[in-house]
């Protein structure tokens, strides 16, 4: 009997891209502890394809009942790719249409995913560094100020590669050939990353790992909260 889309995609992600993605996504969500019982995830379809695969990965770990959790997936009036949302229901996904962001939060959700990936992740490492003088870089998970108190952002693609989505999508037919617009200095950082691949792929690993191995005795000032601190506090 031939597989529906709907049945091919939810199978591709129990083998074929098992590995590269589901696996991955499932470590961002333990690792960095993005979810947990009595959780209400958003997810928001129309913005880019990698929405799909994030809202068909969230109903994927809903299946495996490890978590006790919910997720609903909305679409914003008037912002919205009806082709895109087409395809998101062909392949299982129900669509609710809102017409602004903060009525997630009076639908009852507390987080909000967003498809933020690795190399996302590096890029806005390098961006601090180079552009704005400072160690920084995007969350796992992180307050969201735009709609007050409540609602928290989580980025489960964290660990997972573009290349990997990109694969995703191009195979269920779901690259629509948008152009992603880039400012002068994102240009500069993705081709500094690509002359970097080249010349050794471990890399782009340590720029990740460089900000989860930040050694404090060799730091001369960082930023909290309370404000800037200096070496000089508990040098002794």
């Amino acid at each position: 009997m031939e597989e529906t889309r709907k049945e091919e995609a939810e199978l591709s992600f129990r083998k074929k891209y098992h590995k590269t993605i589901f696996s991955r996504f499932a470590r961002a969500i333990n690792t960095y502890q993005l979810v947990g019982d009595g959780d209400h995830v958003a997810v928001c379809i129309a913005r880019n394809e990698e929405e799909m695969i994030l809202a068909k990965c969230f109903q994927e770990i809903k299946r495996h009942r490890k978590i006790d959790f919910a997720v609903d997936f909305f679409t914003l009036d008037g912002e919205n790719d009806e082709k895109m949302i087409q395809t998101a229901e062909e392949i299982g996904i129900p669509v609710r249409k809102i017409s602004a962001m903060d009525e997630i939060k009076k639908i009852g959700c507390n987080k909000l995913a967003l498809t933020d990936c690795y190399e996302n992740v590096i890029e806005t490492i390098l961006l601090g560094v180079l552009y704005k003088g400072e160690i920084s870089t995007l969350m796992p998970k992180e307050k969201a100020h735009d709609f007050g108190e409540g609602i928290e952002i989580i980025r489960p693609f964290y660990l997972m590669h573009k290349q990997d989505l990109t694969d995703w999508n191009i195979e269920f037919g779901n690259a629509a050939g948008r152009t992603e617009i880039f400012s002068d200095q994102q240009k500069e950082v993705k081709s500094l990353l690509e002359d970097f691949e080249k010349i050794n792929p471990g890399i782009m690993a340590n720029i990740f790992k460089s900000v989860e191995n930040v050694n404090l005795n060799t730091v001369i000032a960082y930023r909290t909260d309370t404000g800037l601190h200096s070496f000089l506090e508990t040098y002794k």
